[in-house]
């Protein structure tokens, strides 16, 4: 059977839900446009901290080299293993592009970062 409601009952009227429901979709559509583009930003700063590790790596190794007498940067990227931690990548975070490396002046640089 029916019940009838006291006066006493509380509770949130269907207007009110939505309301509540409309503002948390407003957030939602202003935060996440935000949250992608941070997402990009730290990307970018995750390469170029990359290719600033792998050229002190390169400046350690021709100080190495420079103090047995034979001052050179090493030849490629692969030989900087020893004066790396782990984790160190030679790719950009996209994943596809490669760092470049100079062996002439120890420079590493991404096509899509620059510093």
């Amino acid at each position: 059977m029916l019940r009838k409601f006291k006066k006493s009952e509380k509770g949130f009227t269907l207007i009110e839900l939505i309301t509540v429901i409309v503002i948390i979709g407003i957030l939602a559509a202003v935060a996440v446009p935000k949250f992608i583009s941070l997402t990009g930003q730290a990307k970018a700063a995750q390469c170029k901290a990359n290719q600033a590790a792998l050229e002190s790596a390169a400046a350690m190794a021709y100080a190495t080299a420079a103090a047995s007498g034979t001052p050179a940067y090493p030849a490629a990227l692969s030989d900087l293993s020893s004066y790396m931690t782990s984790g160190y990548t030679a790719t950009c975070t996209d994943g596809t592009t490669a760092l470049t490396y100079s062996s002439t002046t120890g420079a590493v640089s991404c096509s899509n970062h620059s510093r």
